[in-house]
């Protein structure tokens, strides 16, 4: 009899988490036990008794409120023999050399198929470490800083337009860019700030010298 895998799913979106365990479930190897949107739901399901042990978690990895990589440095320690798959919306090197070195198992992005995930799930429960191949190279990517922040030019462009109170539709609008684009910066450049709302954000900047 084929092995079912228990698989948690941790995202802040509940459309991508139903549609995500919707997926996986069409396979025979693998069933969806949990679905998290934040830190305390994602832990009561992996402690409670009634559940089936998890093997794999598949998270994103940028998540307004809540930093990733310290909680999967502490589901590692808790859950020693639990892999960690994150499911990201970029392929930006850094972030994944970031995922790996907080403890994750392997890295895909949200553009990979059905196959490609599938096959990755089953890479980290053997051991593997699976990358995305969208993900040309670990080696950190060139970024435009200014002062001490490292944002890239498109990240302080968003987040001056972020400030000025543009909401994510209309700043796709003026940069020619999807929604989804914006929500994927804005989630990276409010992780790489440490703020979570759009008034810590101005602060952040005005403190660092990067608004006039």
């Amino acid at each position: 009899m084929l092995r079912k895998y228990n698989l948690a799913l941790l995202d802040d979106h509940r459309v991508v988490l139903e549609s995500m365990a919707n997926l996986l479930e069409t396979s025979d190897e693998f069933h969806v036990v949990a679905k998290a949107t934040d830190e305390k739901t994602l832990l009561a399901a992996l402690d409670d008794p009634e559940q089936p042990p998890v093997d794999v978690l598949i998270t994103d990895f940028l998540i307004p409120h809540l930093n990733v990589p310290d909680l999967i440095g502490r589901v590692k320690t808790r859950y020693p023999h639990l892999s960690v798959l994150v499911l990201s919306g970029s392929a930006d090197a850094t972030l994944a050399r970031q995922a790996l070195h907080a403890g994750a198992s392997g890295f895909m992005t949200k553009t990979a198929d059905k196959a490609e995930l599938f096959d990755a799930i089953l890479g980290v429960i053997a051991g593997r470490q699976p990358i995305d191949g969208r993900v040309f190279t670990l080696e950190k990517a060139p970024v435009a800083t200014l002062g001490p922040t490292p944002l890239t030019a498109r990240e302080s462009e968003i987040a001056r337009l972020i400030v000025d109170e543009l909401s994510s539709v209309q700043i796709a609008e003026r940069l020619f860019i999807s929604f989804n684009t914006v929500e994927t910066h804005r989630k990276r450049i409010y992780q790489k700030l440490g703020v979570t709302t759009s008034l810590g954000l101005m602060k952040q900047l005005l403190s660092q010298g990067l608004l006039n």
